[in-house]
């Protein structure tokens, strides 16, 4: 039944057994967790038609900015049914959907996938320039170039930070986490490119110098009782090095919030157990 209910509705807008006018197309929707950041974000809430189901997983950031604002699916029949004249995604629905869209006259921003803090620059201003909200994109920049050069502030550091989720991924060089760290004055725990599973048998022998978490804030991320997140030898590094946690929501989407991280893993230098 939804799917043909979609599909009359698509048959109207593209002007196929249309005998009334539809109302037209106006406001911003966002699909997904990235997509609802930056929405949220950058827009005023009078242009906000929906966000996503994800947003409320991010209790840091776009949840508490979500509060009253309608929930949408990312799916087509969905987004038909609701209208806007833009849609806002970054991973969200399916590899079609950005061609459905546009054929009925809705306009499709993407974000995209920034693997440098020098990209997250580019994809903000980029973002903002195509919502019309290129001042709130700059001003959200200013904000992300303020916590960089706090961080380039702090007394120099050296040593290793090991990132640790929930779900035992960390990462090495050639990630946007990567950065993070080598923005903050350390170097990866993990010497791999790309990512991976926590290296327990590498941190019996030596240990980080910090362990880097993030996303144990997140009801998206749950901690099962066996990830190797809960091993004692986890504990016993994490007790013996620079322990520092952030939201999830800092580091999962590439924009302007991956700046606190750099300022506050910067910041949590010298504050060994």
């Amino acid at each position: 039944m939804r799917g043909a209910a979609a599909l009359v509705l698509l048959a109207a807008l593209t002007g196929c057994q249309q005998r009334a006018p539809l109302p037209a197309l106006h406001g911003v929707a966002s699909i997904d967790f990235c997509a609802d950041q930056m929405t949220l974000g950058l827009l005023p809430r009078g242009q906000i038609r929906a966000v996503s189901f994800e947003t409320d997983s991010d209790t840091s950031f776009s949840k508490p900015r979500a509060t009253g604002i309608p929930r949408l699916r990312p799916q087509l029949e969905d987004i038909v049914a609701l209208r806007p004249a833009v849609v806002v995604r970054s991973y969200g629905g399916s590899a079609k959907l950005d061609r459905q869209l546009e054929a009925i006259g809705v306009r499709v921003v993407q974000l995209g996938f920034p693997g440098t803090l020098d990209e997250v620059r580019q994809d903000v201003l980029r973002v903002g320039g195509e919502l019309g909200a290129g001042a709130q994109a700059r001003e959200r920049i200013t904000g992300f170039e303020a916590d960089l050069a706090a961080a380039k502030r702090q007394p120099a550091r050296h040593g290793t930070a090991l990132y640790v989720t929930p779900g035992d991924v960390t990462t090495g060089p050639g990630s946007l986490v990567a950065e993070v760290i080598g923005a903050a004055g350390y170097t990866p725990y993990r010497t791999e490119p790309g990512w991976g599973t926590l290296p327990l048998e590498q941190m019996v022998r030596k240990g980080p110098d910090v362990v880097f978490r993030a996303f144990f804030d997140s009801a998206r991320y749950r901690q099962d009782y066996w990830t190797s997140s809960r091993h004692p030898v986890v504990a016993r590094v994490s007790a013996r090095a620079i322990d520092v946690e952030i939201p999830g929501a800092w580091i999962s989407c590439g924009n302007w919030l991956t700046g606190h991280a750099v300022a506050k893993l910067a910041a949590a230098q010298g504050k060994r157990s």
